[in-house]
C-alpha cells in the first residue's frame, strides 16, 4: 500500500514537469489560447485507466489527458475559424496517444495546431467532407425520415468515417408492426418509413450517407445502512442527492429492481418553475404501475414516474421528489448540488493491486461545471462513470440488482470507442448501473447516462467490455421539446449551488 499512497504525489510532480515542458514551447502571437494546465489530482482515476489499459507511464497518461483537454478548445476554434474544411477529430491511443484532426484542406489547421504545446502528437488527415457538410446532410436526412424518439431511422455523423450513418432501429420497427396488427391499421407505416430512408440516402451524393443496423443495448436495470460516508448504496444523511447513487424501484409483483441516479436537473419557468428532478434511465420505470415511491437505502425519495421515454437513444426518466420536504432534505438544503459520486474500492478485475484505493474504500465528489454535446465528444476521450449495480453476496444489506457475484459498485474509467446516436465506450457496467452518470474528469462535464450493453455479462469485469450511453444533449433537447407548451426549460444543474 506504500506504493498506492505515493501515486498522488508522483502524479503531482509529473504535472509540474509536464506543464513546465509544455510552457516552454513558443506559440505564435496571433494564435488563440488553447492550452490550460490540468490539475493532476482531478484525473487520478483516468490516469490509472490509461496506465493499465495501454501500459504507459503515469507521465505519458497525464500527457494524453492534457492533449484531450486542449483538443476540446481546438475543436471549438476549428469550428469557428476553419468551418469550411474541418471534418472532426479523435484521439488514437493505439497509435501512441495521437490526436487526429480531419480536414478537407489540411493546411487550414496549421495555425491552430501550432498553438498546441503538444503539437508533435497532432496529425492532420485529409478527408472528403467537412463537418459543416456532414451536419447539413444529417439534418436533411433527419427531416425526410422524421427522426425522433419514435422513428425507426436516426441519422448521425461519424467523424472517423467522414460519413453520415442512418441507423435503423429494428426493435422500433418490430414494435410498430405489432401495434399496427393490434389496431388493424390500414397501410404499412414501417414500409413507408423504410422507403423514405432509402430515398433520403439516394438523394445525397455518393459515399456521403450510408445505412446500418443499430444493435440495441441490453438495459442494465434493486434497508437503511450507514457506512459513515456517502457510498453508492448507502448515502442517507451524507449530503445532497448526486449521480451514482442507487435508486430502488418496486415491480408490480412486489420484488425490487435497481438503477442508478444520473444527474440532478432543474426546470425553470412555466409549469415547473424552480423544480428539482433526478435523471435516470427510462427503461427502469417500464412495466411499473404500482406508484410505489422510488427509494434510496430504504427511504422514499422520488416519485415512481415523472417525464420519461424508453426508446434508445431516447431513454431517460426525469423523476421529481415525493414532496417539497424530501426535496429540501435531499437537495435544496445543501450547497454544491451539482455533483456526482466517485467511489473507489479494492477488489475486482479493474481495481487490483496495480490500481489500489488505499487501505480503505473512499468516496469523493466530482463537481459538474458544464455539459458536452454529442458532437463535442470524440473517439479516444477518456471518460468515467459511477454505477450502483451489485449483488446480495457482496452487499447483503442491499437489494440484488443482478450484477453478479464479484462485481463491486463504484467508479470506473475507460475510453470512448465511437459515437453514433449514442456514446459507445469500453467501460465495464452491469445490471443496476443503468441511468448512471458518464462524465469527464478532464473538464468536469456531464456527457450522458448508461443505457446498457450488448454482451449480457455478469460478475467481475472482463476484457472487451462494450457499453452504451445516452447523450445528455439528446435527453435535455427532447425534454424541452416535450414541455415546450408549458413554458418550462430543463437543464443539468451546473452552477455552484444549483
Amino acid at each position: 500500500m506504500g506504493r498506492a499512497r505515493g501515486v498522488g504525489a508522483l502524479i503531482a510532480s509529473l504535472a509540474v514537469v509536464a506543464a513546465a515542458g509544455l510552457a516552454a514551447v513558443p506559440v505564435a502571437a496571433a494564435a488563440p489560447q488553447l492550452h490550460r494546465a490540468l490539475d493532476p489530482g482531478s484525473v487520478t482515476e483516468s490516469v490509472r485507466y490509461l496506465v493499465k489499459a495501454f501500459g504507459v507511464s503515469e507521465r505519458e497518461a497525464l500527457r494524453r489527458l492534457q492533449l484531450q483537454d486542449d483538443a476540446t478548445r481546438l475543436d471549438q476554434a476549428l469550428r469557428r475559424d476553419a468551418a469550411a474544411s474541418y471534418g472532426g477529430m479523435w484521439l488514437d491511443h493505439a497509435a501512441g496517444g495521437v490526436l487526429v484532426v480531419a480536414m478537407t484542406r489540411p493546411a487550414d489547421a496549421d495555425r491552430l495546431v501550432r498553438a498546441l504545446p503538444d503539437r508533435k502528437n497532432v496529425r492532420t488527415q485529409a478527408v472528403r467532407h467537412s463537418l459543416t457538410d456532414l451536419d447539413a446532410a444529417r439534418d436533411r436526412v433527419a427531416a425526410r425520415v422524421g427522426a425522433g424518439p419514435d422513428a425507426v431511422y436516426l441519422p448521425a455523423v461519424s467523424e472517423a468515417e467522414n460519413k453520415v450513418v442512418v441507423w435503423e432501429r429494428g426493435w422500433v420497427a418490430a414494435d410498430k408492426r405489432a401495434e399496427q396488427q393490434t389496431r388493424r391499421a390500414a397501410g404499412d407505416a414501417v414500409a413507408a418509413e423504410a422507403a423514405n430512408a432509402r430515398a433520403a440516402v439516394e438523394a445525397e451524393p455518393d459515399d456521403l450517407v450510408v445505412t446500418r443496423t443499430l444493435v440495441k443495448p441490453e438495459p442494465m436495470a434493486t434497508p437503511n445502512v450507514d457506512w459513515g460516508f456517502c457510498h453508492p448504496l448507502y448515502c442517507t444523511g451524507h449530503g445532497p442527492m448526486r449521480g451514482g447513487l442507487r435508486l430502488d424501484m418496486q415491480r408490480d409483483n412486489g420484488t425490487w429492481g435497481g438503477c442508478t441516479a444520473g444527474f440532478n436537473l432543474r426546470s425553470t419557468g412555466g409549469g415547473h418553475p424552480g423544480k428539482a428532478w433526478v435523471l435516470t434511465a427510462g427503461h427502469c420505470m417500464a412495466t411499473k404501475t404500482n406508484n410505489t415511491p422510488t427509494q434510496h437505502n430504504g427511504t422514499p425519495v422520488l416519485q415512481q414516474h415523472g417525464i420519461e421515454k424508453n426508446a434508445y437513444p431516447y431513454d431517460y426518466a426525469a423523476l421529481p421528489y415525493v414532496d417539497a420536504a424530501t426535496a429540501n432534505t435531499w437537495l435544496e438544503g445543501h450547497t454544491g448540488r451539482n455533483r456526482v459520486l466517485k467511489y473507489c474500492r479494492n477488489g475486482g478485475m479493474d481495481s487490483n493491486v496495480d490500481t489500489p484505493c488505499g487501505e480503505q474504500a473512499t468516496s469523493a465528489d466530482e463537481y459538474i461545471t458544464g455539459t458536452r454535446t454529442l458532437a463535442e465528444i470524440k473517439a479516444g476521450w477518456v471518460v468515467c462513470a459511477t454505477g450502483s449495480g451489485s449483488n446480495a453476496v457482496n452487499y447483503p444489506d442491499s437489494y440484488d440488482s443482478g450484477a453478479g457475484t464479484g462485481y463491486l459498485v463504484g467508479t470506473r474509467c475507460g475510453r470512448v470507442l465511437s459515437t453514433d446516436v449514442g456514446i459507445n465506450t469500453d467501460l465495464c457496467a452491469r445490471a443496476g448501473d443503468s441511468g448512471g452518470p458518464l462524465f469527464s474528469q478532464v473538464d468536469h462535464t456531464a456527457l450522458g447516462i448508461l443505457e446498457g450493453s450488448q454482451q449480457a455479462r455478469q460478475g467481475e469485469c472482463q476484457a472487451g467490455e462494450l457499453n452504451n450511453y445516452v447523450p445528455i444533449e439528446t435527453i435535455i433537447t427532447d425534454l424541452n421539446q416535450r414541455i415546450a407548451g408549458q413554458g418550462s426549460v430543463f437543464s443539468v444543474i451546473t452552477t455552484p449551488n444549483g
